[in-house]
């Protein structure tokens, strides 16, 4: 009860408020729901409790019909009504022992939110890829604190072998799994990262190498695109060496006469930051960037401030969708090897490693660190590596003459 100086500045409202005697205290009941059946895929039944204490029954899609395994719709099923279980628990203050947290409620309600505030909308995008494609089938409804070392090297297995992965799919599957552990031992959930020493036991298949365009494949795929905004996204591209990302967010009062400032990023039409803050750079615009932009620029009315390419003239556009339908088709036509805007970037990393021999060069332009830049933009060349022993050779045999000359002396 408040002293009389508390009570002399409350309200008369705040007082009845105060003396209102309270209401029964509501008791968290666990739930472990049931799975049916219907045309379009299984679905899962459970109660949901209002603020008011009423239970109200409610049903919510859990699976496709193609996960025939009961025991997978029964870890799924785990997983979903672990999320619902522990937020009533938190909601309630209950004073019982919190139900077991799986990894799939955690995943939802903890890590994935994480990820959405502190990480680019790219890597949360692949992150939900991943997760639904591979992971949540397979350890969703698993108790979190109760996972192993074992079970990831299980799982790794799983998507080399079933799967069929390739090494860099199955690294990228390794970086999601270790990330939710790794957040729940800074949450104080699990002591130890069960991933840390996780390695898959099986053969993986090697991932299918980077393609990277000739100059002669960049201007035949440029001249056969057929309009001006196509044009100059694949040669900013593969010209300039910008990603994707990148090229969707240039903004025009970023140009001057010579120069293209990189500033921001928008990975599938999601307007932000840069990948790294190594990809904040200046760069040199030479041509054909300089006679296509120029173009489009007097296409558009000479505007001086404003996103390049956009959809509605005020959003980034979606770059995925946006080379699917202006660059792709007219590409595969002339260039047999196409795989898409990102390895006309690859090929202007190693065309200006060929010309100059200098790292350097490729990682002022491309924005990454020295190290990446080294081992996935800088190709092995054929004709660079024949130059080089013919050079050798040169050398070699200058010396071969001093050396008879001075056995001759």
């Amino acid at each position: 009860m408040a002293d009389k100086d508390t009570l002399s500045a409350m309200t008369k409202h705040e007082i009845l408020e105060l003396l209102k005697p309270a209401g029964p205290r509501r008791r968290f009941r666990k739930q472990t729901g049931s799975v049916v059946k219907r045309t379009d895929g299984f679905y899962i039944r459970y109660y949901k409790d209002t603020d008011g204490g009423e239970r109200t029954k409610v049903t919510e899609r859990l699976c496709d019909l193609t996960v025939l395994d009961p025991k997978k719709r029964d870890l799924l099923a785990a997983s979903h009504l672990s999320t619902v279980n522990n937020l009533r628990h938190t909601e309630l203050r209950s004073q019982t022992q919190a139900p077991a947290l799986t990894i799939g409620a955690f995943w939802e309600q903890t890590y994935k939110p994480w990820v959405k505030n502190n990480k680019r909308f790219s890597t949360l995008r692949g992150y939900e890829y991943d997760w639904k494609l591979y992971v949540k089938d397979q350890i969703a409804g698993k108790v979190l604190n109760e996972f192993t070392t074992v079970d990831a090297c299980e799982l790794l297995d799983h998507c080399a072998s079933v799967r069929k992965l390739s090494r860099r799919s199955l690294a990228h599957i390794k970086s999601l799994c270790s990330g939710i552990f790794s957040h729940a031992v800074r949450k104080g959930i699990i002591q130890f990262n069960p991933w840390r020493e996780a390695k898959e036991s099986v053969k993986v298949r090697e991932s299918e190498p980077r393609i990277e365009y000739t100059p002669e494949e960049t201007i035949a795929i440029t001249n056969a695109i057929q309009s001006t905004d196509a044009k100059l996204f694949f040669a900013l591209c593969a010209v300039l060496g910008m990603r994707p990302s990148e090229v969707a967010a240039v903004r025009w009062e970023n140009i001057s006469d010579v120069v293209l400032k990189v500033r921001e990023a928008a990975p599938y039409g999601v307007l932000g930051e840069l990948k790294t803050k190594r990809s904040k750079r200046d760069l040199t615009i030479t041509e054909p960037v300089t006679s296509l932009m120029a173009t489009y620029r007097k296409e558009h009315n000479n505007p001086a401030e404003g996103l390049l390419f956009t959809h509605d003239g005020a959003k980034p556009i979606n770059h995925n969708t946006f080379a699917k339908t202006y660059i792709t088709p007219f590409a595969r036509k002339v260039c047999t090897r196409w795989n898409g805007c990102y390895s006309g970037r690859h090929g202007a990393a190693t065309t200006l490693y060929n010309l100059t021999g200098d790292v350097r060069a490729a990682y002022q332009v491309l924005g990454n660190s020295l190290a990446v830049v080294q081992k996935e933009y800088i190709k092995p060349s054929v004709e660079q590596g024949q130059a080089g022993q013919l050079q050798y050779a040169q050398i070699l045999r200058k010396v071969m003459k001093g050396a008879k000359k001075k056995v001759k002396k």
